[in-house]
């Protein structure tokens, strides 16, 4: 009998915690649906399998395009990255509403742009995923950025075959530069038709490495889209320092971009790149992090960036609010009220990065 005691009162008190949970959740979250209009142009396989969240797989395939149309979960909170799951009911937290799955470049392009004023077009948000995700878990992410953030403009991600695995790493990696040229394609198009200075890119992770390779190759083309791209943010770049301080960074800053490098001290994930490249990542720091003229380097260790310390970019409030102002307002470093300078001396210069203060 005692135990019976025992097991009710342990069962009330969960009980009550959990409506703790659950009341605090109310009180921080958005009461209503919203939906989400998104873009994407992608190099995976098609599976075609909408109701389970299955769309695009891992395998390498040519360049196509689509939309989605989701309805973001009721009491979202913002920063929230947990649990989240892509598919066409309730019982996922983006349920897909609307759907072009496989439109070709012209149709997509066309869609894209046809409401637009000749000569004058919407901001546009392009985001590129990094490293261990999945499509439907790009898509998620898109949602995240977009209402997060609250973009109305038009919302575009670029999802190459990454594998979604943990253990997959290199593979990622040769499938990452293996896509780049089809981003290159993909991002020459996208600033042919858009108006000056109305793009946004927000690169994480390995998605920087295709990045970065694709405004190489355009450059080395002399295709370079050097007044079109109004910003582009590098949040936790899995890319060598070195050979991004020599071969990249004036490739980046020439685009006439204001360009914000993300990078953190307690990122784990650039930990564990560094010992499998056996080289510092571009979004960690050994000892001061890469400074380059024309690019804000903001170091976010102060932030609580949860345990890998690696998806700050949407999980962050402070990182969400600074992105705000840099995609709405172009606002630099200096002139954001969140941020604090650090200066050091290196080669008889003085070099400044941001930090956020605790």
């Amino acid at each position: 009998m005692k135990h019976v005691w025992i097991s009710r009162f342990i069962l009330c008190l969960l009980i009550f915690l959990v409506a703790g949970c659950a009341s605090e959740r109310m009180a921080e979250s958005n009461a209503s649906k919203a939906a989400i209009e998104e873009y994407f142009a992608t190099d995976r396989n098609f599976i075609g399998d909408v109701a389970h969240g299955k769309i695009y797989g891992s395998q390498r395939a040519p360049l196509t395009y689509g939309c989605l149309r989701l309805s973001r979960p009721v009491r979202h909170s913002i920063g929230n990255t947990q649990h989240e799951k892509l598919g066409s009911d309730s019982l996922n937290d983006f349920v897909i509403t609307r759907q072009k799955l496989r439109m070709t470049g012209k149709e997509f392009f066309d869609d894209v742009f046809s409401s637009e004023t000749p000569g004058k077009t919407s901001d546009i948000l392009l985001y590129i995923h990094g490293y261990n995700t999945t499509f439907e878990h790009a898509a998620v992410t898109m949602a995240r950025i977009v209402t997060d953030l609250g973009f109305r403009g038009k919302a575009i991600f670029f999802s190459w075959p990454s594998n979604g695995k943990m253990l997959k790493y290199v593979a990622d990696q040769n499938n990452s530069d293996w896509s780049s040229k089809n981003l290159k394609t993909f991002l020459e198009e996208l600033a042919g038709r858009a108006s000056p200075k109305s793009i946004s890119i927000i690169a994480h992770s390995m998605g920087n490495r295709e990045t970065v390779n694709a405004l190489a190759g355009l450059k080395n083309e002399n295709r370079l889209p050097r007044d079109r791209i109004r910003t582009i943010i590098m949040a936790a770049p899995d890319i060598d320092s070195m050979i991004f301080e020599r071969d990249f960074a004036p490739v980046v800053s020439g685009t006439g971009a204001l360009v914000t490098l993300y990078v953190s001290r307690n990122d784990k994930a650039m930990r564990l790149s560094y010992d499998v490249n056996g080289y510092t990542r571009l979004g960690g720091v050994e000892d001061y992090p890469v400074i380059h003229q024309g690019i804000d380097t903001i170091d976010v260790t102060n932030v609580d960036l949860g345990y890998l310390g690696h998806d700050y970019f949407v999980s962050s409030r402070q990182v969400l609010s600074d992105i705000y102002y840099i995609i709405n307002g172009s606002v630099r470093a200096k002139d954001r009220f969140s941020l604090s300078p650090v200066r050091f001396t290196r080669d008889g210069k003085t070099c400044t990065y941001w930090i956020f203060e605790k």
